[in-house]
């Protein structure tokens, strides 16, 4: 476990009783337990519960890491069009998101079906023997139909080669058939076999869109390139500001506007390491699930399983910092 990372509850797994008990330490959340009958329920669906209502907080959480990066995009466009509003007045071109609203809106509508199915296997693995399918599983489950079409996909995601927007295709029509089913408790091992290879695929698309920052001259990709780029931006801008206005402010202002570059340098570097920590539990998410399918050995899962809470804990607690951060 990693140093300063708060230890995590025990699972239980192999007892009596099994209870999954999430911390949210910035959140101020009550903790969220599910408990499971052992004589009920076999090692595979006690674990499956375990793993549903982990995974079900790390990928609600992930979707903040394209949250983050167009409230920052908007805040450099804010901040361009003020430092040149008396030379160009409003200029509606400043003002742009980084993905368009149809982009996000799929990434957004996949990381929703990754959600559903871990709460839904949570669902089949409690106390009902059968979870039916509501209305907007159905209609989530159709929207997902329509992005795995391989056009749709291509253009959503361009930087894709074929052979890996065919993978994505079946990864994501494969995640919208199981949506659909009529889940029973009795066929979880064919449930988590299938979705084996959509976590890996989806999760690892969403772990490269996420990308790496700009480090020792090198340019670096995707939200964390974004990111750190705008971030720069926002500093040199009120690095000009300063130098422009430096005649009209008090000394008093001009401290103020001043203080406001740390500051600024400090969002930058905890804003990077969420989408970090946010990269780190989507991998983790794969490992656990793969456990979870493969592993018959409770310790090894339940390690996995530590794990991936952990980091569902990390995230949790960066991206409430960062909307903290935001608002002072």
């Amino acid at each position: 476990m990693e140093a300063g990372r708060r230890s995590t509850p025990d699972t239980g797994l192999g007892r009596e009783h099994v209870s999954v008990i999430i911390y949210y330490p910035m959140l101020g959340l009550l903790a969220l337990t599910v408990a499971l009958s052992s004589c009920a329920l076999s090692p595979l669906a006690k674990r499956s519960a375990a793993f549903g209502n982990a995974a079900t907080v790390v990928v609600r959480d992930s979707s903040n890491a394209y949250d983050t990066v167009e409230r920052v995009t908007y805040q450099t466009g804010v901040s361009f069009l003020v430092l040149d509003f008396d030379r160009s007045g409003f200029d509606r071109s400043k003002i742009k998101p980084f993905l368009s609203i149809h982009d996000l809106e799929s990434r957004q509508r996949l990381l929703r079906g990754l959600q559903v199915y871990a709460e839904g296997l949570a669902d089949v693995a409690g106390t009902s023997a059968l979870v039916t399918v509501d209305d907007h599983s159905k209609t989530l489950s159709e929207a997902l139909v329509k992005l795995s079409d391989n056009a749709e996909l291509k253009s959503v995601f361009p930087a894709a080669n074929e052979s890996t927007v065919k993978g994505i295709a079946t990864a994501i029509d494969t995640l919208a058939k199981i949506l659909i089913e009529r889940k029973r408790r009795k066929e979880l091992p064919n449930i988590v076999g299938k979705m084996e290879t959509v976590l890996e695929r989806l999760c690892g698309l969403f772990d490269e869109d996420i990308g790496t920052r700009p480090e020792n001259g090198h340019s670096g990709r995707g939200l964390r390139n974004q990111l750190w780029n705008e971030y720069d931006n926002l500093i040199g801008n009120q690095t000009d500001y300063i130098a422009i206005s430096n005649s009209r402010l008090t000394p008093a202002e001009k401290a103020s506007e001043i203080a406001k570059l740390p500051q600024l340098v400090s969002q930058q570097q905890s804003a990077d390491a969420a989408l970090a920590a946010t990269q780190r539990a989507l991998r983790q998410l794969v490992i656990t699930h793969r456990a979870l399918v493969q592993s018959t050995d409770d310790s090894s899962f339940r390690s996995r399983l530590y794990e991936l809470i952990g980091d569902g804990e990390e995230i949790a607690a960066f991206y409430s910092s960062l909307q903290t951060k935001g608002k002072n």
